[in-house]
């Protein structure tokens, strides 16, 4: 227990008489090698860890001596190991906040109180600044749960595990397989008309994630006596008691706890994927869906994220073995930019071993960045659906973010901590404000826009079907190179046979009435030569119909056709493109240029590019005469730009093709030099890098911000 001898405030707490509740026990657990002491009130069911040193100074205690003539006695027997004044003041309002101990008469206790009031302040504080989280207890489920102990033991065994991997494995699979018909339903899931539905699959999950963990706590001997509701922005959620979890000497059995509620969660999100894919539109596909995507959702961004505290960071915490990683992890990177930046060489973490100061320093700066990425995404998410509520939740986002922490910073400037340093911290301070000032709005940076596109050739044939048919064979394969009139591919029909047949049986009859007519009936020899004449006019279009079934080479050149092999067998419908014949001589790269790309490029045109196509990216390809098209399209050259082909484009969830861009966008063409460093056929894919003339990164990100607000909200 490492602290100072001696302390300001010692006066205050010398003279109380205090001692261990009664009711507290204490449990020996190890922590990454050391001893550690987990005191309980069994009555109060409130845990805290203590060193084996603070455990043994608080089992000393006694109501009939002061806390002064107790840590006197302690020192004289123990010497350099026993604890400060300072630490001692620290454990006893730890204590204290925790309901852990009996004090005999009411002497002056402001020491402890006041670090306790500043305690449950910084509680309070916490729990405002997260949305007025408040916990509203409902009933204690303890016996209840004794009551179910057999299906608790059958719902936590390993047979349950068994049935929780296969379920998952399905419903993955199925996900997977209707991967298109999930994008489109997802785009809607925040829409007015879901809320309802998305409110009614958390709830219920959550319930069920709740009674998980309830469910484990109880398996392995612990008592759940709070089952209750949290209002999380103001919205209600069922939570439960969980800490008996403190107790359990095995930290697998803790991590098991935690495990619970995420992979409940999971197992529920999977029977949902299944029933959603196998049932009609309504309510219960509604439902389904609803469960399927907060049960995913929640697992992989929160519950299931060990970089925010919840279900996921006290399994994290649990198996290293470093509880409070969150707190530490902070005040480790608070030492480091106190001892580096404000020059406070004392300045010295949490960790006591290298190890340790690995954990704390990454934990710290990973879970600070995931938390501002999470909160941008949410804050651009409420904005873009709800924009009123999105502008209240970014003014708690500047306050709880930027307004708070900026006047704790300057707080701690002007207070006691710098006293001996105040003018090198303020000016290091102020120098690295300069700084960033200077490199960020004066200081040209190089600025270039990475364009994703195709190989085109300038001179093709596209090749659609003209009659339509089951594609039966492939003369020639993807990149071969064919001459005009050769033959590419040929399809059948057997209903244009059919047809065929019988116009020509037709044919013949007429045929043959009309040699009877001239010499039984004169007269119906005209009606029958018109009828003639319209069922050969028929079956000369028949048979040109099922001439077009061979699809033959418009031009020399080359077959691009990648997909086609795919469809041999399978009907093909008039109009669908089977694959082009291109010049492979003569190629151009076909690029999709973003709308706030473009006015950089419409404002000083580009001379020169770099190209480098997939899987060749080790050679580029300088590229001249780059032209950009002032026209916004909305289709795509190729399916492979858009995000289900593999590229970079999002693209419409309800276009089967693939094609259709979600936003419209410029083409940009630069055609191939002869004699290009790489092999090139039409069709491949690659990016083109276009240098600009330098920018501040403040410029950019200026018209960056006021691109966004116009795209996104008309201001």
């Amino acid at each position: 227990m490492p602290g100072a001898a001696f302390s300001d405030t010692w006066y205050r707490v010398a003279g109380q008489r205090v001692a261990l509740q009664p009711a507290v026990q204490a449990r020996a657990q190890r922590y990454r090698g050391q001893l550690w002491f987990v005191l309980e009130d069994v009555y109060a069911h409130r845990f805290f860890r203590v060193t084996p040193q603070a455990y043994d100074f608080a089992r000393a205690l006694d109501t009939g001596r002061t806390v002064d003539e107790v840590w006197r006695e302690y020192v004289r027997v123990h010497g350099a190991a026993a604890p400060g004044q300072d630490e001692v003041v620290r454990l006893l309002s730890q204590l204290h906040v925790s309901n852990m101990l009996v004090t005999a008469g009411s002497p002056d206790s402001h020491a402890i109180d006041e670090r306790s009031r500043r305690q449950k302040d910084r509680e309070l504080q916490g729990k405002l600044l997260s949305f007025l989280y408040v916990r509203v207890p409902v009933f204690n489920p303890n016996r209840l749960l004794d009551r179910l102990r057999p299906l608790v033991m059958a719902c936590t065994g390993r047979a349950a595990g068994v049935v929780w991997l296969l379920a998952v494995l399905a419903g993955v699979w199925t996900a997977v397989e209707h991967s298109e018909r999930l994008g489109r339903h997802a785009d809607g899931v925040l829409s007015l008309s879901n809320l309802p539905w998305l409110y009614l699959g958390m709830t219920l999950l959550k319930v069920l994630h709740e009674t998980a963990h309830a469910f484990v706590v109880k398996r392995y001997g612990g008592q759940v006596h709070t089952f209750g509701v949290m209002f999380l922005i103001f919205t209600p959620l069922p939570y439960v008691d969980a800490t008996a979890t403190w107790g359990f000497g095995s930290r697998w059995r803790r991590a098991y706890v935690g495990l619970a509620g995420v992979a409940t969660e999971l197992f529920f999100a999977a029977l949902a994927t299944l029933v959603w894919a196998h049932t009609a539109e309504g309510p219960l596909n509604g439902l389904a869906f609803n469960i399927m995507f907060i049960g995913s959702v929640s697992a992989l961004l929160f519950n299931g994220n060990p970089l925010l505290r919840f279900d996921a960071y006290y399994v994290l915490t649990d198996l290293v073995e470093l509880p409070n990683l969150y707190q530490k992890g902070q005040q480790q990177v608070m030492a480091w930019c106190d001892r580096v930046l404000l020059g406070n060489r004392a300045a010295a973490g949490p960790a006591t071993d290298a190890t340790e100061r690995l954990w704390f320093t990454a934990y710290g700066w990973a879970s600070f960045a995931y938390r501002l990425l999470l909160s941008a995404t949410i804050l651009l998410t409420t904005l873009d659906k709800w924009f009123g509520v999105g502008l209240a939740l970014l003014a708690t986002t500047v306050v709880t973010l930027l307004v708070l922490p900026g006047r704790k910073f300057a707080a701690y400037l002007a207070g006691p901590a710098v006293a001996g340093r105040r003018t090198r911290a303020v000016g290091a301070v102020a120098g690295l404000v300069l700084a960033a000032y200077v490199l960020t709005a004066w200081v040209p940076l190089p600025h270039a826009v990475r364009v994703p596109g195709v190989l085109e050739a300038q001179r093709r044939a596209l090749l659609f079907v003209e009659s339509p048919g089951v594609l039966t064979e492939l003369r020639v394969r993807h990149g071969q190179s064919v001459r005009r009139g050769e033959v590419l591919a040929e399809l059948r029909n057997p209903d244009l046979d059919l047809n065929i047949d019988l116009a020509a049986l037709q044919l013949d009859e007429l045929r043959t009435l009309q040699l009877q007519s001239l010499q039984r009936t004169p007269a119906d020899a005209a009606p029958l030569q018109v009828r003639i004449d319209a069922t050969r006019q028929q079956l000369d279009e028949l048979r040109a119909l099922r001439e077009r079934l061979t699809v033959r080479a418009p031009q020399d050149g080359e077959w691009v056709a990648p997909q086609l092999h795919e469809r041999r067998q399978a009907w093909i419908e008039r109009g669908q493109l089977l694959g082009e014949v291109v010049d492979a001589g003569h190629y151009r790269f076909s690029a999709v240029l973003a709308q706030g790309d473009a006015a950089d490029l419409f404002g000083a045109p580009p001379v020169a590019g770099e190209l480098r196509l997939a899987g060749q990216a080790g050679q580029g390809i300088a590229v001249q005469r780059l032209e950009v098209i002032p026209y916004q399209r909305e289709r795509l050259a190729s399916p492979a730009l858009g995000l289900p082909g593999g590229g970079e484009v999002a693209v419409r969830p309800d276009d089967s093709t693939g094609t259709l861009a979600a936003e419209s966008f410029f083409e940009l063409r630069a055609p191939l030099p002869a004699g290009a460093p790489a092999t090139t056929y039409a069709g491949m894919s690659g990016v083109l890098r276009v240098a600009l003339p330098a920018q501040p990164l403040w410029d950019r990100f200026h018209k960056g911000f006021l691109q966004l607000l116009q795209k996104r909200y008309a201001l």
